[in-house]
C-alpha cells in the first residue's frame, strides 16, 4: 500500500478550502444533553480544521479536545492556529489516552491511511466510554469511478481499492470490535467546474492520490489534464461519493 508524504502536503493542504470549514457536529449537540463534561478526539487530525470550527460552535462549553495525527508537520500547522486541544503525534492504533475517557471519537478522510485498520478500531473501542459515540467518514472510490483524480490517473483507482475498506467490510469489522447500533449514509455529489479550477486542483497535488503515486505517473495525469484544457474544454465534471459510518460502545 502506497503511503502518503504529510511533510509535503502539509504546506499546501489548507489551500484547498474545501476542507477549511466543517457544520456543526450534532453528535456533541446530543452529547452536551446528557452530561457537561466532554472529551472529543479527533483522531488524524489533520491541520486541526474539524477542532477549530467545532470549537466556534461549542466555545464556552466544558469539552476537551484532542488531535491526533501520525504527521508532525500537519501539527504544526494545527498549533499554529492557537486551537485550545491536546496534540499527540501518533499511528492510530497505539497512542497513549486512558481508556474509556472519551466520548466522541472522530475520524474523517483518514481511516484509509491506517495499515492495521482492525487494530486502529480496537483502540478506538477501548479508549471510548460506555455508550461512546464513533463516526468514520471517507470517500468511497468503488462509488465514483469517474472522479477527475482516477480520470487522469488511472492507477490512484488501482490503489485506493487497496487502501480503503467498503461499507459491508467496515460494518462487518466494527461488529466483530463489538461496536453496536452501526449505521451507514452515503451522499452524493455531482457538478460543473471550470476547467481552470481542475487544473489548479491537480497542480496543488494535495490530494493523498496524487502525493502518493510516482513522479512519472503524476507528470502523465498533468499531461492529460493538460491536454484536454488546451483543446477548448470549459468544464468538467466533479463526482465525489462520500460514506459515514457512525456506531456507539455499548
Amino acid at each position: 500500500m502506497l503511503k502518503t508524504d504529510y511533510s509535503q502536503v502539509s504546506k499546501v493542504y489548507d489551500s484547498n478550502k474545501g476542507r477549511v470549514d466543517f457544520a456543526k457536529d450534532q453528535d456533541i449537540e446530543i452529547l452536551l444533553q446528557k452530561k457537561q463534561n466532554l472529551t472529543v478526539l479527533d483522531l488524524a487530525c489533520g491541520t486541526g480544521n474539524y477542532l477549530f470550527s467545532q470549537q466556534k460552535y461549542y466555545g464556552g462549553k466544558n469539552i476537551k479536545w484532542i488531535g491526533i495525527d501520525l504527521s508532525q508537520d500537519m501539527l504544526n500547522v494545527a498549533k499554529s492556529k492557537n486551537i485550545d486541544a491536546t496534540f499527540i503525534n501518533s499511528d492510530a492504533e497505539s497512542y497513549n489516552i486512558e481508556e474509556e475517557s472519551v466520548d466522541l471519537v472522530v475520524c474523517n478522510f483518514a481511516f484509509h491511511h491506517f495499515p492495521n485498520k482492525q487494530k486502529s478500531l480496537v483502540k478506538m473501542y477501548s479508549v471510548l466510554k460506555k455508550e461512546g459515540v464513533l463516526r468514520l467518514k471517507n470517500i468511497e472510490p468503488e462509488c465514483m469511478k469517474d472522479w477527475w483524480v482516477y480520470k487522469y490517473c488511472p492507477e490512484t483507482y488501482c490503489e485506493d481499492l487497496l487502501r480503503f475498506w467498503p461499507k459491508d467490510l467496515i460494518m462487518h469489522e466494527l461488529k466483530k470490535s463489538n461496536f453496536a447500533n452501526i449505521s451507514a449514509k452515503r451522499e452524493y455529489y455531482e457538478k460543473s467546474s471550470p476547467i481552470e479550477q481542475l487544473v489548479e486542483n491537480y497542480k496543488r497535488r494535495d490530494i493523498s492520490q496524487l502525493a502518493m503515486i510516482e513522479d512519472d505517473l503524476y507528470q502523465k495525469g498533468m499531461n492529460r489534464v493538460m491536454l484536454e484544457a488546451e483543446h477548448g474544454e470549459s468544464e468538467h465534471k466533479e463526482i465525489t461519493a462520500f460514506l459515514e459510518i457512525r456506531c456507539e460502545k455499548n
